[in-house]
């Protein structure tokens, strides 16, 4: 792959959507490649991926760091486990790599736990969250403490699909990635919209996956159809809100790049909140080829629109922001920018 963007951003790209997965023992990868393959998530080219070929992949199109995370599901245990890994790859090529730490949201004491060790002992960039939990999505009560201490940290959040609830019976025998995450995204911003999450935590920043799926050519539907009497809105939220609380979300552009998906997406924010995602590996080095060529030929977003995805970037992962000094092997500076301690009251 030789495309790059280089020629109109004028700087190199952070990526903010790319996964890592950590070493699968030759004897379970057989039962868990099919696991993943039946959670629609995890595909055959991430049980290939290590740091070098990401590496590889990055200096190919122009990319100079990557944000790593893992979004699944995890108990708090797998939750340390790929952290800790995720954390070691960083502190391998800290100038290459950022981490996304992993939170077990079904278990809200231990997630409060891991929004501190993430921190403070891993050094963790930012967080990711999934779109649902058991069906539970993002506006749940049973998540307000969470929100609150990533409130407290002014954390960036990057916020990913995984397949709804009743999923069988949703996707027309198709896999997540082709109809149902784009919908789930949808569902878990509008259930946090109407639960004011974005309003009752404006210090996080969110950065949404897949230019916010289908949520941008249903933005004005919910900001006038979702207002009328018959829906629930127990909060109160109004449309104006609804705006405002869309607008003031980033979002990425893997696998987002063509006009269908730009054009709305700046009918509900602004350029300067759009960032560079891949999706690597997941989506697979022939998608994202074509991804890269729809955004390295779009007239939608114009040189500059294109160069600010890179500082948008870096203003939310400011460790990331300087030029590259560390060499292969180098430990974190111990002076690099940390997020406050939260304060538990």
């Amino acid at each position: 792959m030789t495309t790059t963007l280089r020629d109109r951003t004028g700087e190199d790209l952070v990526d903010v959507h790319a996964h890592y997965a950590p070493p699968i023992p030759d004897d379970r990868r057989p039962a868990i490649l099919a696991a993943h393959q039946r959670s629609n998530f995890l595909f055959p080219p991430a049980s290939k991926w290590s740091p070098e070929l990401a590496i590889e992949f990055m200096d190919a199109n122009g990319i100079r760091a990557q944000l790593l995370s893992n979004p699944n599901q995890l108990t708090a245990n797998s939750a340390r486990r790929f952290n800790d890994f995720g954390a070691g790859v960083v502190t391998g090529r800290p100038d290459r790599f950022g981490l996304l730490a992993n939170l077990p949201l079904t278990e809200p004491r231990a997630a409060l736990s891991e929004i501190d060790r993430a921190a403070d002992d891993l050094n963790a960039d930012g967080f990711v969250l999934i779109t649902n939990y058991d069906g539970r999505y993002l506006g749940d009560p049973a998540f307000d403490d969470v929100f609150s201490a990533l409130n407290g940290r002014a954390a960036t959040v990057f916020v990913h699909p995984v397949e709804p609830a009743g999923f069988p019976h949703l996707s027309c025998g198709r896999p997540g990635p082709v109809i149902e995450f784009p919908m789930d995204t949808a569902r878990t911003i509008v259930d946090a919209v109407y639960a004011r999450i974005f309003l009752r935590y404006p210090r996080i920043s969110f950065i949404i996956a897949h230019a916010g799926g289908v949520l941008p050519v249903l933005a004005t539907r919910i900001a006038t159809t979702g207002m009328l009497g018959w829906v629930p809105n127990p909060n109160n939220v109004t449309a104006d809100e609804v705006r405002a609380q869309l607008a003031g979300l980033y979002y990425d552009t893997a696998l987002s790049a063509h006009a269908n998906s730009l054009l709305p997406l700046l009918e509900t924010t602004t350029a300067s909140h759009i960032v560079f995602g891949s999706d690597y590996p997941p989506a697979d080095e022939s998608v994202i080829e074509i991804n890269m060529q729809l955004l390295k030929a779009t007239t939608v977003l114009d040189d500059n629109e294109l160069s600010a995805m890179a500082t948008t970037a870096t203003a939310l992962f400011p460790r990331l922001a300087a030029p590259a000094k560390a060499t292969q092997g180098e430990p974190r500076s111990p002076d690099k920018p940390t997020l406050p301690n939260h304060d538990p009251r």
